[in-house]
């Protein structure tokens, strides 16, 4: 009996691995799935990203009959992806081809023509508002009737009633009529816009050093204002880009009984509010070193209070701001500075004392400006003759700025300008000091990410004499920021082995930059730059441009710059030879 036992236990065994080992040597059937015929790109990558003759092609059926299987079961699904691109009379059939290696599985597709948007027509029910009645259809009569542009212009507008005060619209209705004889697409949406709504209390959660009053001060909105979405995420926006939260949430709450009002909710969690942080560089003018303390809440109403300690063998700089958000409208700061430095450049030697109150708003989520006002005192030494100055300064500044990322940007533009009124106080020379200055960025492939960058800058001083303007206010050019591959501010006129600067500058810089893996990337760059007194009388000879190489090492807070540069055409008096550089974040 257990004799018998144990020979059926081994028998199971052994049965149980030559199972194992027949599914384990099993054969597949290796197939490359094609298509032809679909000339419409669109189409093409909807297939491939939706047939499963597609998808699954890493896991090739066990046989034949199985990939014949697999691959009918695609044809109503490729159909429907033809007409929802608006080819109703595609047809589409399919073939296995068992001659090649690996098998083809080929879908063969014939588009037909497409159908164009016919009769569009928008209705709202239950609504007598004119503002909702003015949103005009996007949908062109006779596009491409394709079914994606139709769910956009769905999106589009409940997201623009959202702007105009329905917080909770909805899609009633949709009909599509396919008029098969003139090959149109007819179609109507209605939609529910629900109640109009007006902003009702501010609760706020989450809160422990801040007061409420901060939350209060930097709404975009008042109490009994129509409801607009866009406030809502520019508000959430703006919390989680102060620095002062680590997450925030702006909600809705549900309304009460019969009222249009309604309460909204702030949930935020506070950060660290103090930060230190330190920097460190290397360039032509030898190592440099910053170190910054922050403190995001100050007196509990979100005051940004910024100190800033910069050491390098030309300077000794420190700045104190102190910026209180919310100055009298919710997208206005008021910022308080004061800042002393030491500069002892080859150009000139410069003690200063800068105080000054800029009052800084922002007009949309991309453009800011401000003004205000600025004092600087300074005694400056050049050529061996010192003299000391007193400025009352009114700058005007704006930007623009929609780039993707601060310190590493693949896609976007940055411009600024500014224009200073420079009153002297001791009766010399007054004048404008203008500066221009235009950044662009664009992705030019993926996979590896190759990305362009574009810098172009003007600055201009207009009303004196260059003799006369201070030899710390004039434009330089050359070094890192500048025209790298020439020796700091070695671009222009000298007295000697002395710069003396100008009232003119441009400049320009263009790199081509390659990121192959996470971690390390790789730079091409020409940078060029001129200064001048008189804009007129100069020649493409006073351009000096200077061109390198550079690798980066991307980390989680910018990628770390190392840069070799060389200049192209120096002038006999310039130096010719490599430059390096070391910093953080891109040149620009």
């Amino acid at each position: 009996m257990n004799l018998r036992f144990n020979k059926g236990l081994v028998l199971f065994f052994l049965l149980a691995l030559t199972g194992l080992a027949i599914f384990a040597d099993s054969p597949t059937v290796a197939y490359k799935p094609e298509m032809q015929g679909a000339g419409d790109r669109a189409v093409k990558n909807a297939v491939k990203a939706s047939a499963q003759t597609f998808r699954l092609v890493d896991r090739p059926p066990a046989t034949i009959g199985q990939l014949r299987r697999r691959v009918e079961k695609d044809l109503p699904m490729i159909g429907k992806v033809l007409e929802s691109r608006g080819y109703y009379e595609g047809r589409v059939a399919s073939e296995i081809n068992q001659d090649k290696d690996p098998v083809r599985a080929r879908f063969n597709v014939e588009l037909g023509p497409q159908y164009a948007f016919g009769e569009i027509q928008f209705q709202f029910t239950n609504n007598t508002d004119a503002a909702v009645g003015k949103i005009p259809p996007r949908l062109k009569k006779g596009a491409g009737a394709v079914a994606e542009d139709m769910f956009a212009e769905e999106r589009r507008v409940l997201s623009q009633l959202q702007r105009i005060g329905y917080p909770f619209p909805a899609l009633g209705k949709r009909s599509v009529e396919v008029d098969r004889e003139h090959r149109r697409v007819n179609v109507a949406l209605v939609f529910d816009p629900g109640v109009c709504a007006f902003y009702g209390g501010l609760e706020v959660e989450g809160l422990e050093s801040l007061d409420v009053e901060y939350m209060e001060r930097i709404l975009p909105w008042k109490t009994g204002d129509k409801y607009d979405s866009k406030q809502v995420s520019e508000l959430e926006r703006k919390l989680l880009s102060s620095g002062l939260f680590g997450t925030a949430r702006v909600a809705l709450q549900p309304q009460p009984q019969g009222s249009n009002s309604i309460p909204v909710k702030i949930t935020a969690s506070e950060r660290d509010l103090r930060t230190i942080r330190f920097g460190v560089g290397y360039s032509d003018i030898g190592a440099s070193a910053k170190v910054i303390w922050e403190h995001r809440n100050l007196f509990g109403s979100g005051e940004n209070f910024r100190t800033e300690f910069n050491y390098s063998p030309i300077e000794y700089r420190v700045n104190s701001t102190l910026e209180r958000p919310g100055f009298f409208r919710a997208s206005q700061s008021l910022i308080l500075g004061l800042e002393a430095s030491r500069k002892e450049p080859d150009a000139y030697h410069a003690d200063q004392l800068i105080s000054s109150a800029i009052v800084k708003r922002e007009f949309t989520r991309y453009i800011m400006g401000g003004s205000g006002l600025r004092y600087k005192y300074s005694k400056v030494d050049q050529l061996d003759a010192t003299e000391e100055f007193s400025y009352l300064i009114l700058p005007v500044f704006c930007e623009f700025d929609n780039r993707n990322d601060k310190l590493n940007p693949v896609r976007g533009v940055q411009f600024f300008a500014s224009s200073s009124y420079y009153e002297d106080l001791n009766g010399k020379a007054s004048f404008v000091k203008t500066e221009l200055e235009g950044r662009a960025y664009k992705m030019l492939w993926k996979g590896p990410r190759l990305s362009t960058a574009l810098r172009l800058a003007f600055g201009s001083i207009d009303g004196a004499a260059v003799e006369n303007i201070p030899a710390d206010e004039r434009f330089y050019a050359g070094g890192g920021g500048s025209v790298r591959g020439y020796e700091y501010q070695k671009i222009g006129p000298q007295v000697g082995d002395t710069p003396v600067g100008g009232s003119q500058v441009a400049e320009y810089s263009v790199e081509l930059r390659l990121q192959p893996g996470k971690n390390l990337g790789y730079a091409a760059f020409i940078d060029g730059g001129a200064i001048y007194n008189d804009l007129a009388d100069h020649t493409d000879r006073d351009f000096r441009h200077g061109a390198g190489l550079g690798l980066r090492y991307f980390t989680g807070i910018g990628p770390l710059r190392v840069d070799f540069a060389y200049p192209l055409n120096p002038t006999d008096e310039q130096e010719k030879k490599v430059q390096f550089y070391i910093s953080l974040g891109q040149a620009f």
